[in-house]
C-alpha cells in the first residue's frame, strides 16, 4: 500500500528533475554558442515553465462545496 502511494511522488520528483535538467542544459549550450541565443533561450524557457505552471494550478479541482 505504501509503494502504491511513495511511487507516483519520486516519479514527479524525477520528472521535475529531468525537467530541469534539460532546461539548464538547453541555456548553458545557448550561452555558450553566443550570449543573444542564450538570452532567447532563457526567456523562452521562462515562458513555458510559467505557461505550464498556469496550466497545472488552473487544472487542479478547487476544494470546498
Amino acid at each position: 500500500m505504501i509503494f502504491k502511494q511513495l511511487l507516483p511522488l519520486i516519479w514527479r520528483i524525477f520528472d521535475l528533475a529531468c525537467y530541469l535538467a534539460a532546461l539548464v542544459t538547453i541555456n548553458w549550450a545557448m550561452f555558450n554558442l553566443n550570449k543573444v541565443a542564450g538570452g532567447i533561450t532563457l526567456a523562452i524557457s521562462f515562458a513555458v515553465t510559467g505557461l505550464v505552471s498556469e496550466l497545472i494550478a488552473n487544472s487542479t479541482p478547487k476544494g470546498g462545496d
